[in-house]
């Protein structure tokens, strides 16, 4: 068993935390298809697993809170975690 911190809106995030999208979006606005494999070359979509947060966020956001994040109100719901994800969960 690994044990991970799901960090919370007072927690600051950094730039080696994890982070994963928490909504999906459908491939059209009038579908409810959603696809987690692109079609055309097979890359991820609707990533559901985990990734780091340089990745997905700039340098201007470490050592934020969360909240600080979401108050800018331009950004889709994500979870962050601290810790050993396993590496089944990681984005590859």
């Amino acid at each position: 068993m690994k044990t991970i911190q799901i960090l919370e809106d007072d927690d600051t995030i950094r730039m080696d935390d994890w982070c994963r999208p928490l909504e999906l979006r459908p491939m059209s606005p009038q579908s409810d298809f959603y696809s987690f494999e692109s079609a055309y070359g097979g890359t991820p979509e609707n990533n559901v697993q985990w990734v780091r947060v340089y990745k997905i966020f700039g340098q201007c956001w470490y050592n934020k809170t969360i909240k600080e994040i979401y108050k800018e109100g331009t950004m889709r719901p994500y979870e962050f975690a601290r810790g050993d994800i396993p590496a089944a969960h990681r984005l590859k």
